[in-house]
Formats: C-alpha cells, sequence, structure tokens
C-alpha cells in the first residue's frame, strides 16, 4: 500500500545503504559526516529503526544530497517540465515517536524544497528530549487542530487552522499538538547547502 510505514522504512533503508555504497562509504565514515554513530546507521540500514526528520536531514547533509533523495526508490536524472501528483492519502509515510509524515512527490528526484504532511502526536514538551535542529528553513501551514509551535529563542507559539509560520529550522523547534486531537500541518523543508547527487563532490 502506498501509505504503508514498513514501505516507508524499507525504502529508506534500502535507498541509504546504496547511496553510502555508490560514495564508497563505510558507517564509520558516514557517521563521521553527519554526526551518527555507526552502531545507529546500521540499525537504519537495515530498517530496524525510524529516524527523526532531524537524523534524516543529518544523513542527507552527510551524504551531500536532498532529503527526499533518501525516499525515492530510483535516481534518474531529472528532466525539463517534469511534474508529479499526489493523489490524496498517497504519500509514502513515514512515523516516528513525535510525528506521522506522508512525504509527498518522493517519484522526483533533485527537488529544491520538500513537501509532506505531518500528523502530530506528540502533545507536551516533554515528548521531545531535546528541540530539533537541521539546516534549513521551515514553513508550516496548520490544516486542523491546535498547534503549538516551540522554537528556541521564542515563547510557545499557539497556531490554529489557516495560520502559518515561517522560520529557520537551525533554531531549535518542535511543533506538538495543542488540543485533544492530533493536529495536521502542511510542513515544507527547504534545506539550502544540500546540492543534487550530479553536483556533489
Amino acid at each position: 500500500m502506498p501509505n504503508d510505514p514498513a514501505r516507508s522504512i524499507g525504502t529508506l533503508a534500502v535507498k541509504l545503504k546504496q547511496l553510502r555504497r555508490q560514495k564508497h562509504m563505510t558507517l564509520k565514515q558516514l557517521g563521521e559526516n553527519c554526526g551518527i554513530s555507526a552502531a545507529t546507521l546500521s540499525k537504519i540500514e537495515n530498517g530496524q529503526l525510524s529516524p527523526t526528520y532531524e537524523k534524516i536531514a543529518a544523513l542527507a547533509q552527510g551524504l551531500n544530497i536532498n532529503v527526499g533523495d533518501l525516499f525515492t526508490p530510483h535516481t534518474p536524472p531529472p528532466l525539463p517540465g517534469r511534474r508529479s501528483v499526489n493523489r490524496n492519502n498517497s504519500g509514502l509515510r513515514h512515523e516516528t515517536d513525535q510525528y506521522l509524515y506522508e512525504m509527498l512527490h518522493t517519484d522526483l528526484t533533485g527537488k529544491r524544497f520538500i513537501p509532506l504532511i505531518a500528523t502530530l502526536k506528540a502533545h507536551q514538551r516533554t515528548d521531545f528530549p531535546q528541540l530539533l535542529k537541521h539546516e534549513g528553513e521551515e514553513f508550516l501551514y496548520v490544516l486542523s487542530g491546535k498547534v503549538t509551535l516551540l522554537t528556541e529563542f521564542y515563547p510557545p507559539l499557539e497556531l490554529n487552522p489557516g495560520d502559518s509560520c515561517y522560520y529557520d529550522s537551525k533554531m531549535g523547534h518542535a511543533c506538538i499538538s495543542g488540543g485533544s486531537e492530533d493536529a495536521r500541518i502542511l510542513w515544507i523543508s527547504h534545506t539550502l547547502s544540500f546540492r543534487r547527487p550530479e553536483e556533489a563532490v
């Protein structure tokens, strides 16, 4: 099924191992590049661990690729005039303890931003051991429920359906559901320092 979480973990595991080997990197070398232990990387590559977006961003940075390329089963070269369509509830799902991500348009490589729908399973600050940080900028738009955006330098921000926020994701941040129901948001991440695979050295 398109939204099977196991499919997401399997795609990430296979693609991570494939990209690491293409770059002739050991687990230790990749770990040094992205700040993740070789033991943790091994678990991710074997589908035993579902990494947070922060770790996914670190993996992409360590491999010098775009985040979305880790969820693309194949890596054809980008074509001019390309187009991708996602039908309702057809994105590739990736679940962590705090979020359920629906990754959109994973058939495209080298995207300049990463679009996804996120369901916020976390409802309190203590659901996060620490605020998340990674390269780039993010935009979020509340689709349903109440959202509290926690950031390193600002007081908690309450957001309702139709509200949005744009922020620097190098600043510690996390989103939690502010009401009894799990909130849903459109989340767009743009990682400035990543390059397309054909531009990597």
